[in-house]
């Protein structure tokens, strides 16, 4: 079985997938199967490949309950984080303010602000339960479906945002090219991921001198994708969309330590990561 399986195909960029990264137990109800890396992008992705059906009904209440309340959460808490507002506001610098849509928008929070902002935005979330609680949170537009289904024209988007989305998602490039479809000539679209094959500088550094502040972070076992940056990159291109750049990012910083050069060590690890590709999320910022 798992020589069949190597024999498989990256979703990303359809290089040879070959070698078990590790054993897999997925979040999905009697998941399991094994995380196989491209011997091309050196992304990963578990095999065999979940039914869309199977991911989707992780996405309950008790989730996006459980999603609220976690210390983790990537700019999708109660208020837009200030790593996307910055994002928003540098997107309305490069082309301006027009209509914005944040696809697996969770409670709309990001699709809140952004209206606040001046836009015209709207959201897509495939769990009705969390669709219709942003609704009523925040008086928002959400469609409860997924971006192939959403009822956008064509060519009518000025942006389209995606924030730890992707690496849910069974076909990356197949939303990536209904993104491309929604969006006009030139707009942009944004995708943030996380970057879990390779271990955050500052978490190794620190991670060396205290073991048990800084462990190892085991994959998130609701994910079926594992991005690296080539990955990403060539899940674009094959949508139909011109890769501006990929960056890395990181959405919490604390600087504070009892030792005196402590918050400077900190400060200068963060923006080494920034400088060396190795934050924690990875960004990608591509065109129509």
């Amino acid at each position: 079985m798992i020589a069949a399986l190597a024999t498989g195909h990256c979703v990303l960029c359809e290089g040879e997938l070959e070698g078990v990264e590790r054993t897999f137990r997925g979040g999905w109800p009697g998941a399991s199967g094994q995380v196989f890396s491209c011997s091309r992008c050196g992304s990963a992705q578990v095999m065999p490949r979940p039914a869309a059906e199977e991911v989707a009904d992780i996405y309950s209440e008790d989730y996006f309950q459980a999603y609220l309340a976690g210390p983790g959460v990537k700019g999708g808490g109660e208020e837009a984080s200030p790593a996307l507002r910055e994002r928003l506001a540098r997107l309305e610098a490069l082309q301006g303010k027009g209509r914005i849509v944040d696809v697996g928008c969770a409670m709309g929070h990001f699709v809140a602000y952004a209206q606040s902002q001046g836009w015209d935005a709207i959201g897509v979330e495939p769990s009705a339960w969390a669709a219709e609680e942003g609704r009523r949170r925040h008086g928002v537009t959400i469609h409860a479906t997924t971006l192939d289904r959403a009822p956008i024209e064509a060519g009518s988007c000025d942006a389209i945002h995606a924030n730890h989305v992707l690496e849910h998602v069974v076909d990356p490039v197949a939303l990536l090219t209904s993104a491309a479809r929604l969006l006009r000539s030139g707009g942009r679209l944004v995708v943030e991921v996380p970057q879990e094959l390779r271990r955050p500088l500052f978490d190794r550094v620190l991670g060396g001198l205290h073991p048990a502040l800084y462990p190892a972070r085991a994959p998130d076992p609701t994910h079926v994708e594992f991005f690296s940056a080539a990955g990403l990159r060539a899940a674009a291109g094959r949508a139909g969309l011109e890769v501006e750049r990929v960056e890395t990012q990181r959405h919490e910083r604390n600087t504070t330590s009892r030792l005196p050069a402590g918050s400077a060590l900190k400060e200068l690890l963060y923006r080494t990561e920034e400088w060396t590709g190795t934050a924690p999320d990875l960004v990608l910022w591509a065109r129509r």
